[in-house]
């Protein structure tokens, strides 16, 4: 046989010495199957085993013997069914030797390091242009990785995979092995690069001449850090080239599929340590975060960020199933929507019938409410007889005043329930008198000399009064000094009570709600009469929709401008004009009732919210609380604000205890539930 006809039978396979070296302790320590596969040198290939091995002596005598056990199968090449391996029968320390022997001649991360290194480098340089790189620099770049370890084991250890004995034993810290090493790879590179990785060597002349040996045109040596390195032209080097267009992206998806998870961290803190320590750049770009093991790490190379991109891409993916799911979701739909209509129109008719019979029943339930709320109102309202007493009383005192003082100026005026005309059987009179130069205990004295009865003068109040009683007209009356503020107020309500016929319907029912819940009380920390009468005009403005009643004073060009103690107290005092303003708001005033006990009950927030009558709204709070005293500075408790529609600031239910407040609230709530199940004589507590 003439072995030279096979010269040239292994020319296709370019493959060095080392790089055969790695894939058969590879093969035999991590691929070969000891036990179920045999090597036959004759064919020359490896397959299943198809040797029985002989009977030994022993057994010949006795046959219950078990035959002879190989743990490895090496046929001879001339002599048939001969094992060349069967004295060997430890076939697992075969086996574990050469996975040390592999593991031993390539490390696999330093390996996956290498060509980073390579990307790194090659994305400092525009696409079209390369550069030379000697094997010093890249040596020395081992050279500072070894550093790195060595330095971490000495101090925290935070890096896994020591490698510094690793890299000066194989000398990849030295220009001649890091050569070796490149040579040893296919391609010159490990895994995954763009371009082959050819080793040149250098010529120690520094002459132009030398040009000739470089394959890529005129390109200088440069070491890491990008700066011109001539005194190495007598090196030998590498030439790499810029990535264009998604070469780049190619790489880094590689790194972060194939790359194995465990390296990414240490790959990406031995990368940052060399752009910040030996090439003093930011190398392919990009910025730096803070790894788990407390080092910096490029970003790009981290398992974090390799993580999020492989998270992103999976994401894309299931997006992109979702799409085609979703138009087959939707062809599906297609199909099932005449179905699903006809099932729908057949549920809305159900639902139109049931809401038709609820509506019914709200309707019935409001007409009770309606019908009770009317004789409540005929039953306390005060007539019409006791109107004009008042009246008459009103004239007659001022009368008095005048001769007993022989004063001609003095006024006496009507305020409250009567001067506004929600007053009941039970009101009493309210009066003031204007031009009094006299303190209030005067004018008390005056009264009883005039002849009537029960005169006591309460001097303390914020508003000093006299109260006394007129058996004439069977009217208990109260009179203060000077107080227009209040004639105003009555005046105000007085044209809002005349616009809709349902405010004094909805008047009486809400005072008797709160009086027989006991919330009616403003000397006692509960809420005044003229409170709950702003709550009531605020939400037919406000609240009810369409609104019920217009904002009297927000009508510009309609108002009656006046002035009184400092305040602006101008509205539309023509109650005429808005007649029909709430007509096109056509629910019953026991529906109103309703909403009025359901607003107050569970959607005012009394805590943050006012009622504005001056504005008509409800709305945050404008107006922080004042001073307590004027030694104690801290803002009084003001768990519920209702504004004076003319004082700014002043909020005529300021004098509300926290108690008090969760008591109104707890009345409309009960009032309202009451009401919504038709039960009259529990909201009313009849």
């Amino acid at each position: 046989m003439d072995w030279t006809e096979y010269g040239e039978y292994g020319n296709g396979n370019s493959k060095t010495v080392d790089k055969l070296l790695v894939e058969f302790c590879y093969f035999f320590g991590y691929l070969y199957d000891y036990a179920n596969e045999q090597v036959e040198s004759a064919l020359g290939r490896i397959e299943c085993w198809t040797f029985t091995p002989p009977i030994t002596p022993a057994a010949k005598v006795n046959r219950r013997m078990k035959q002879t056990r190989h743990t490895m199968y090496i046929a001879e090449p001339l002599i048939s069914r001969k094992n060349v391996a069967e004295d060997r029968r430890h076939g697992d320390e075969i086996q574990l030797r050469f996975q040390q022997a592999s593991t031993d001649q390539m490390d696999g991360h330093l390996s996956y390091l290498y060509d980073v290194i390579l990307f790194e480098l090659a994305e400092r340089m525009e696409s079209g242009y390369s550069y030379n790189v000697d094997m010093d620099s890249l040596a020395g770049c081992f050279e500072h990785v070894r550093q790195m370890y060595q330095d971490d084991d000495d101090d925290e250890q935070l890096l896994e995979y020591p490698s510094d004995r690793y890299i000066r034993k194989h000398g990849l810290n030295e220009a001649e092995y890091i050569k070796g090493y490149i040579l040893s790879l296919d391609g010159g590179c490990y895994a995954h690069f763009p371009y082959n990785v050819q080793v040149f060597e250098g010529d120690d002349s520094s002459d132009d001449s030398s040009d000739d040996d470089d394959p890529y045109g005129d390109n200088e040596y440069y070491s890491y850090n990008n700066e011109s390195s001539e005194s190495n032209y007598g090196s030998d080097y590498i030439v790499l080239h810029g990535f264009y267009g998604n070469q780049v992206q190619e790489f880094l998806e590689w790194y972060a599929y194939e790359v194995p998870r465990e390296y990414h961290d240490e790959i990406a803190a031995l990368i940052q340590g060399l752009r910040d320590d030996y090439w003093c750049n930011r190398g392919s770009g990009g910025t730096w975060n803070g790894l788990p093991n407390g080092m910096r790490g490029a970003t790009k190379f981290s398992a974090n960020h390799n993580d999020n991109k492989r998270d992103r891409a999976a994401l894309r993916q299931r997006e992109n199933e979702d799409a085609e799911r979703r138009q087959r979701e939707q062809e599906e739909e297609e199909e099932r929507r005449e179905v699903e209509r006809r099932e729908q129109e057949r549920i809305w008719r159900e639902e139109q019938r049931a809401r038709e019979a609820r509506e019914e029943a709200i309707r019935q339930r409001n007409d009770r409410i309606a019908t009770y709320m009317d004789c409540l109102e005929r039953s306390l309202m005060s007539s019409v007889d006791r109107d004009g007493k008042v009246e008459s009383q009103r004239q007659t005192l001022q009368d008095e005043l005048q001769q007993h003082y022989c004063d001609w100026d003095l006024e006496v005026h009507l305020f409250g329930s009567f001067a506004s005309g929600l007053s009941s059987k039970t009101s009493d009179a309210d009066f003031t008198v204007y031009y009094f130069e006299h303190d209030i205990k005067e004018l008390a004295s005056s009264l009883k000399q005039i002849g009537y009865q029960d005169v006591s003068a309460i001097t303390n109040a914020r508003v000093p009064i006299v109260s006394f009683y007129n058996p004439e007209y069977d009217i208990s009356c109260d009179i203060n000094i000077d107080e227009p503020m209040g004639v105003i107020n009555s005046k105000l309500i007085h044209t809002y009570r005349k616009i809709d016929d349902r405010f004094l319907t909805l008047w009486f029912a809400i005072k008797q709600i709160a009086k027989r819940h006991n919330i009616l009380s403003g000397s006692t920390g509960y809420l005044s009469s003229y409170a709950l009468t702003m709550m009531l005009i605020v939400f037919l403005q406000d609240v009810t929709e369409p609104a019920i009643l217009p904002r009297l004073q927000q009508q510009s060009y309609r108002m009656t401008d006046r002035e009184v103690d400092g305040w602006d107290c101008s509205f539309d005092r023509n109650w005429s004009n808005y007649r029909t303003y709430g007509s096109d708001n056509n629910r019953s005033v026991g529906q109103l009732l309703v909403d009025f006990c359901y607003h107050y009950g569970y959607t005012f927030h009394y805590a943050s919210q006012e009622v504005n009558p001056c504005l008509g709204r409800i709305k945050s709070r404008s107006f922080s609380p004042p001073a307590r005293s004027r030694r104690d500075k801290r803002p009084k408790d003001w768990p519920i604000c209702i504004l004076d529609p003319f004082i700014t600031g002043r909020n005529v239910a300021g004098n509300c205890h926290r108690n008090a407040v969760d008591g109104i609230q707890e009345c409309f709530r009960s009032a309202c539930d009451s009401l919504k199940n038709g039960d009259i004589n529990r909201a009313f507590r009849r």
